[in-house]
């Protein structure tokens, strides 16, 4: 299975002026209407914008530029205690993945239309030096756990997904230049459908 390895990060002023790239923190590059999802328990705090992801990097049978924008529930910086468990959940709205343009919105997320909201990194973004290589299922863990787009989930616990939903990506989110509290020690998995139309995050911490 084809899977992109990410090897570094290369980072720009947020105001670099590249559009419609895959990338992590400034801010989305909307391609359609504003969807930014809001945590209702919160009072309508938004979501802190995690990065986009050019789906056409990566699934090449797309022909509209398409991209999935990436949001958890977060601390303002670093300094902010502020932790929701929910975000480990796919299904409670702590996290979302909004897919532009045609995207479905799951009911359990809710959207308000702001341009701009809180985001991993204000001043820079960061985009990700990849490395395109193969991956089969009999491979060794260590091998597998790696940060990616696409390619094999190397669970660590007992998480399954539907067959009909593919790895998009794999974050290990404690070492990142940019700051996503997950937890102790937390690997992001990032999926999509079959249909490239929606997705869910899913978080597993040791």
């Amino acid at each position: 299975m084809r899977t992109y390895k990410i090897d570094n990060y290369i980072a720009q002023s947020s105001d670099s002026g590249e559009q419609y790239i895959t990338r992590f923190g400034g801010q989305p590059d909307w391609i359609a209407a504003p969807q930014w999802p809001v945590s209702l328990p919160w009072g309508n705090r938004p979501l802190k914008f995690i990065g986009q992801i050019r789906l056409n990097d990566f699934y090449r049978e797309l022909k509209d530029i398409t991209l999935a924008y990436i949001f958890m529930t977060q601390p303002e910086d670093k300094t902010d205690s502020f932790f929701d468990p929910d975000i480990m959940y796919p299904d409670e709205g702590e996290n979302a993945i909004i897919i532009q343009p045609n995207g479905k919105i799951p009911e359990y997320i809710h959207v308000e239309n702001l341009f701009v909201g809180p985001t991993v990194d204000h001043e820079s973004i960061w985009m990700p030096h990849t490395t395109e290589c193969e991956e089969i299922a009999a491979m060794e863990f260590k091998k597998l756990d790696i940060d990616k787009f696409c390619g094999i989930p190397a669970f660590f616990g007992d998480s399954a997904v539907e067959p009909n939903n593919m790895l998009l990506m794999q974050l290990h989110t404690n070492w990142l230049p940019f700051y996503i509290n997950g937890g102790g020690a937390p690997t992001m998995f990032t999926f999509l459908n079959d249909k490239k139309d929606g997705g869910f995050i899913l978080m597993e911490d040791m």
